[in-house]
């Protein structure tokens, strides 16, 4: 189960990536970077205080798993509606976009914190033994490195704002789909001798809808609903 987690964070740290790739400035990329650097070393006296074993008995508290699928699902869905309305300013007449929006694309979330902090504390984990000053300050600059030629590649590959929101609503999906699987697969491990089974069906429907109703969005935003309820 803890490979759904790292898969979540890993998407988190992507769509970091995407929300620098967003400005299409360098130096906004870069910091980005240097924020995400700032952060692992903010948190490296809190990271080595915990066991590496610490996500696997975390996943054995529900509340906590419960809580963390709110806060997944919270991250997921405003980014889902935020990319939406961007999409929507995107495609507007450059004489009525809102500038004021700008906020929006480069506001970052949560998750990517938990994440810099989970892999921080993997790769203490992987240079067990060494100094830890020089250990994190590797750490970030890794990290730094590793965001900011994500960013950078996001932006030569995708043109334009368009595929970038595109893209930053079905990684918000997959975080949501995944956040609620764990919360699904973890909500019987309290009971004794029970086992978790996960409705596939049920999930294929619920990203399926999802799907659909994105579309249906891109399109209905272009007709003029007021005007089918017009009569002569």
């Amino acid at each position: 189960m803890e490979v759904y987690v790292q898969l979540i964070l890993l998407l988190a740290l992507v769509k970091y990536s995407l929300n620098a790739a967003l400005t299409s400035r360098t130096w906004i990329i870069s910091c980005y970077g240097l924020l995400a650097s700032l952060v692992s070393l903010a948190l490296y006296p809190l990271v080595i205080e915990q066991p590496v074993t610490l996500v696997s008995s975390l996943l054995g508290n529900y509340q906590l798993v419960s809580e963390g699928a709110v806060l997944t699902t919270i991250e997921a869905v405003a980014g889902i509606f935020t990319s939406i309305y961007l999409l929507d300013n995107y495609f507007m007449p450059k004489a009525k976009r809102k500038k004021s929006i700008f906020i929006l694309k480069i506001m970052p979330g949560i998750l990517f914190c938990l994440a810099i902090a989970y892999f921080e504390l993997q790769f203490f984990k992987w240079r067990v033994g060494g100094d830890f000053v020089a250990t994190a300050v590797i750490y970030a600059i890794g990290i730094f490195v590793t965001l900011v030629g994500t960013a950078l590649l996001l932006n030569y590959v995708l043109k334009g704002e368009s595929p970038k929101l595109e893209l930053q609503i079905l990684l918000n999906i997959a975080i949501l789909v995944i956040g609620l699987f764990i919360n699904s697969s973890v909500a019987a491990y309290s009971i004794s001798n029970a086992e978790s089974v996960t409705d596939w069906g049920a999930l294929f429907a619920t990203l399926s809808l999802a799907v659909v109703l994105i579309i249906a969005g891109f399109y209905l935003r272009k007709i003029n609903i007021k005007s089918l309820f017009k009569f002569n």
